[in-house]
């Protein structure tokens, strides 16, 4: 079980550059190929925490995924935004489809 402090579904905030976006999956460290050294700066414990699937927008509105470590994001209080709808609305669905009991046969 990874100890993560965002949730599938929630939404985000890039810390640095107040981005909105809603977390789609998640990493227990960092999993994509090995980054250069310059990539994730000096400190190596970044790499051993959990990295989140971001989606995002763009400039346009078009939806972006991103990779980014928890030290970059931070919690969103607000569950409305009238600037980016299709956020609220991803995250509406991410929810929704994590609460439906799913049945097998």
């Amino acid at each position: 079980m990874i100890a993560s402090k965002f949730g599938i579904g929630q939404q985000v905030r890039h810390s640095l550059l107040g981005y909105l976006g809603v977390v789609v999956d998640i990493d227990a460290e960092y999993s994509l190929e090995e980054p250069a050294e310059d990539e994730l700066g000096a400190d190596y414990s970044l790499r051993k925490a959990p990295w989140y699937h971001v989606v995002m927008e763009d400039d346009e509105g078009q939806p972006v995924h991103t990779y980014l470590a928890e030290a970059q994001l931070s919690g969103e209080i607000a569950d409305e935004h009238p600037e980016q709808p299709s956020m609220d609305e991803l995250a509406a669905t991410i929810q929704r489809k994590l609460a439906s009991p799913v049945l097998r046969n």
